[in-house]
């Protein structure tokens, strides 16, 4: 019995091509915002999501009820993402907000992954890949020399994350 991983089957399911093209995108994300800090960050990940969830649009058989709910799991907690940050970052409405937008997006995840875990069994890897957000999360809130580079964290996490889902829920 061969239990080598064949990585050049891994890139050919539609799973694998989502976890590795968000693990890029969000490893852009993070990288950019840790360097550019500004209003002007929230287009940057408003055009990296678009272009996350349209190449999942495309590529996932969303007529399958199954798909359609992977893709929401995934969609809903993004746009409501982006819809706070944008309200921290451009309004007065959540100033408290704004030091620790690393933090918030980790929290996201979360989310993210947990329904993930509950639509698209089985959960383990993603109940794993919340578990990490989870936790560096905490520590980002609660460590401040981590908190300095809590966009680095959650890349690294991130990215961590996707590769994980990537190796271990990929079908081949």
């Amino acid at each position: 019995m061969d239990d080598r991983i064949n990585f050049s089957d891994l890139r050919q399911d539609s799973r694998a091509k989502v976890y590795l093209s968000w693990a890029a995108l969000t490893a852009v994300g993070y990288v950019a915002t840790h360097f550019y800090q500004n209003k002007n960050i929230n287009f940057v990940w408003f055009v990296l999501s678009a272009i996350g969830l349209a190449y999942m649009y495309k590529i996932m058989p969303l007529k399958v009820r199954q798909m359609k709910r992977i893709f929401m799991a995934w969609a809903v907690p993004i746009f409501f993402g982006i819809g706070v940050s944008i309200v921290a970052v451009r309004t007065d409405l959540l100033p408290n907000l704004v030091p620790y937008l690393g933090v918030f997006w980790l929290l996201v995840q979360v989310v993210a992954f947990a329904v993930n875990g509950l639509v698209d069994r089985p959960a383990l890897w993603y109940f794993v890949a919340a578990g990490l957000n989870a936790g560096a999360a905490a520590l980002c809130y609660f460590v401040d020399s981590l908190l300095e580079i809590q966009y680095l964290v959650a890349a690294i996490v991130t990215v961590w994350s996707m590769l994980n889902l990537w190796i271990f829920r990929t079908e081949v």
